[in-house]
Parts: structure tokens; sequence; C-alpha cells
């Protein structure tokens, strides 16, 4: 039995690996297209500080895939084009064309940065412009920040965009963040965006809001001059981070079933519409748990935990992939924003009758010292009393906090049963009634108004 596995990062290195330890004597071939495996895409922005290397990001390397797990790792082969009906894949790899069979094909193409075509930029692309996904994107930015640039435009404010920026300042540049939207962090509340600002502006970063990057260009004084809706940025380097896109072009020329946000549509064992075709991590689509329907949403966990099912399935296995809820955390200097399930207005655009409570409550005992404010707002169902999605905000306690919510909306919980909860108190973590447990009784009240 032959199993061809496309990418070789998460998804694709998880299968492979979950593969080999079932079938210890099938063919795993690993088509890679670039020269990396296995690496920590989430640490980009905290390894652009001086000092951090890059490479340890590195997990396994494909030496070590080879040698350890037996599996036929070929690096610099980049997939053009899917066969279903003789099982074929070609492509081109660095010694010129190839094609492969197989029995089974998982798909684990990943994402890939946009690059907007905006006037200006195809001519800065690595010369002063540069996105954050892969190592050798990481490699690329901290090779010109060692020039030792002083001033830094991202472009773009989610989170990786907003980690970045901290650590651009860390390393003594000026940042300025140029967003297209109304707001950083548009699924939080008002006034916890309000938070970030705040944040942002205690830290000396520029935020251009409603701001729409129109050109850019390389001045003869050597700086690069950003042209917004609002105005010029002068700047020596440009972080373009507006997002990625499913990398699932050759599986769209094959014919396969799109999802949500163009990515590869799967059922539960991660199969696609093509017979013996799988797919998985951040090319593929998945099935909400709250709303029951196709999400695209990128995120490491549901990547590893779907390419370690793919690779029961490909041999034979049973496995179901859970549902997501997206939960998230990033850190932006003193904060902690952490999300899960849906916002306020995901929940209406999904035809839930909806309910929302937000309060703001103490990280620690009020005679404990240090801690800080925690901004918690919940969103809840009226019809069925259950929960629907959760956001915090504060210095410490959100990222893990995050995590009961989760569990509750996992396990279908009603707000008034997250109140019941027996949570965790000592006065280092927070006081006698958490800031989750006032918030799900706030949400409580707030389901029984009208």
């Amino acid at each position: 039995m032959r199993l061809v596995i496309i990418g070789g990062d998460a998804a694709g290195m998880s299968a492979a690996s979950e593969a080999r330890r079932r079938v210890p004597d099938a063919e795993i071939v690993v088509l890679e297209a670039t020269q990396d495996v296995s690496y920590g895409a989430c640490g980009l922005p905290y390894k652009l500080v001086e000092g951090a290397d890059v490479e340890d990001l590195n997990i396994i390397s494909a030496e070590r895939f080879r040698s350890e797990r037996k599996l036929d790792v070929r690096l610099g082969h980049r997939v053009e084009a899917l066969d279903a009906s003789s099982k074929t894949v070609r492509g081109t790899s660095d010694d010129g064309p190839f094609a492969i069979t197989y029995d089974k094909l998982l798909v684990a193409t990943g994402a890939t940065a946009v690059r907007p075509p905006i006037e200006g930029f195809e001519a800065l692309w690595g010369e002063g412009a540069y996105t954050l996904k892969t190592l050798q994107d990481g490699r690329d930015l901290k090779a010109a920040l060692a020039k030792k640039p002083r001033r830094a435009v991202v472009v773009g404010g989610g989170y990786i965009g907003l980690e970045a920026t901290e650590n651009l300042k860390e390393r003594g540049l000026d940042v300025t963040v140029v967003e297209a939207l109304p707001s950083l962090v548009p699924f939080l509340p008002e006034a916890m965006r309000q938070r970030v600002m705040a944040e942002a502006k205690a830290h000396g970063v520029g935020v251009r809001l409603g701001a729409k990057v129109t050109r850019a260009v390389r001045s003869e004084a050597g700086e690069i001059v950003v042209n917004t809706t609002d105005g010029d940025v002068v700047t020596d380097v440009v972080l373009v981070a507006v997002g990625v896109r499913p990398n699932v072009g050759f599986a769209k020329d094959a014919g396969l079933v799109l999802g949500a946000g163009g990515s590869i549509a799967v059922d539960d064992a991660l199969r696609t519409s093509a017979s013996d075709v799988y797919a998985a991590g951040d090319c593929a689509d998945a099935k909400h748990a709250v709303t029951g329907k196709s999400v695209w949403i990128p995120l490491a966990l549901r990547a590893n935990r779907a390419g370690k099912v793919a690779g029961q399935n490909m041999t034979g296995g049973g496995g179901v992939v859970p549902g997501v809820l997206g939960t998230a955390v990033f850190k932006f200097f003193g904060l902690e924003v952490a999300r899960v399930g849906l916002s306020e207005d995901e929940a209406r655009e999904a035809g839930f009758d909806v309910a929302v409570a937000e309060i703001t409550g103490s990280t620690r005992a009020h005679y404990y010292p240090g801690g800080g404010k925690l901004s918690v707002s919940l969103v809840g169902d009226r019809a069925t009393g259950k929960l629907l999605g959760g956001c915090m905000v504060g210095p410490e306690g959100a990222a893990h906090r995050i995590d009961t919510v989760a569990a509750a909306l996992h396990a279908g919980m009603t707000a008034d049963e997250v109140y019941a909860m027996d949570l965790a108190y000592a006065p280092p973590f927070g006081p006698s009634w958490s800031p989750l447990l006032i918030a799900a009784s706030a949400l409580g009240k707030a389901m029984k108004k009208r």
C-alpha cells in the first residue's frame, strides 16, 4: 500500500507518523514544496526580537523522519496536478517533473499568506515588504531586520499583525499598524476593542483604522513610502499580515468540492469528494461545534488533530474528527485577548435569539497584590438557554479561562449550568466568585429579559 501525503507540516507529518505507527510496512511518501517540514509557525512573531533564532521553531527534521520513522520525505516537490481517476499526482521537483501514483492520498497543503495586488508591492516583495507564514518568511524578515531598520509598517491588525507589532516594538522599531477595518479585533465588544487600542497607544504604536493601502514605492533616499487612504507613512520595512487563504489550486482544478472560505470540503472522517482522497489542516474545512455548519478556521490544534485522524483512516481506521469552536488567544503587550465560539454578530447571522452579557471582574482577590481587570463577554441563545460563545481581555487569566468556556460549549451547557460549575479558587489566581461565573450569572438573567 502506498500512501502519498502532499504537505509536510502539521497535518501532513501528523498523518504520516500516525499511518506509520499503524502500518509499519506501508510505503509512505511525503511531497513537500519547500525545504522545511514540521515547524512551529505560530512562534514566528516571537522570533523577530534581537537574538531569537528562527531555526528554534524546527520540531523534527526531514532527515529524522526518514531515519527514525522510515518516511520517504521528498523536499522541493511541488504538486501541480491531481488525476483522481488514475490515482496520480504530478508536479515539478528541484530535479525536474515527477509523477507518482497512490492508493490513498492526503492533501495537506495548508494555507498561503495573502499578497494583495497593491500597486508597487510586486517590486518590494523580499526587498522591503514581507509576509510571515512560513519558516522561510521568518528567515527573510529576520535578515531584513538585521540591517537595523528604524521604522516598520504592519498592514493588517489580526493575530499575526498584532503579535508581530509587539515584537517589532521590543526590537526598538517605530511601528505603525494600518488596518482597513474600522477597528482592531472586530470580534470583541466595543469596550474590549478600546482596551486593545489603549494598549497600543500606551506602547507608542501608531494605529490607522479604516485605512486602505493604495500604493507603495521606494524613494530615491531608499525609504518606502506607503500611500493609504488616511495619508502616507514613510517606513523602512513593511510586514503584510492581511490574512491567509487555503492552498487548494490543484485540488480545485481536479474538481474536488470546496467548502467554507474556498477550502476543501471534507466529512467527519476527512474524506473529500474524490474516492481515496483525504484532506486535513489549513486547506480543509471543518464543522462548527455550535452551528454544525462548514467553517474555515485555520488553527494549529485542528491541523494536528485532523492529520492524526486522517492517518488513521487512510490505514483502515474509523476515526472521526470533532467539531471546532475557533478557540484562540493572543498576547498584545500586557494584554491577553481570547475568544471561543460565536461572537454576537455571528450568532445573529446564524439565526439564534441572542442574549449578551458583559462584565469586568478582578483577576485576583482584592487583597492580593498585582493582577488587574478581566473583561468577559458571553453570548447565549434565549430559546435554549445555551452558551454560544465568549471572549475575554485582561492582563492575565484570559488565556486559560477561555478553555473553560470551550469545554462548556462542547458539552452544550446552558448559562445556568456554567454558573453552577465548581471552579478553582485561590487569592493569587482570582476572587472566590470567578469573573466567568459572574458573567454566566449575568447572561442567565439577560436571557430572561426582553
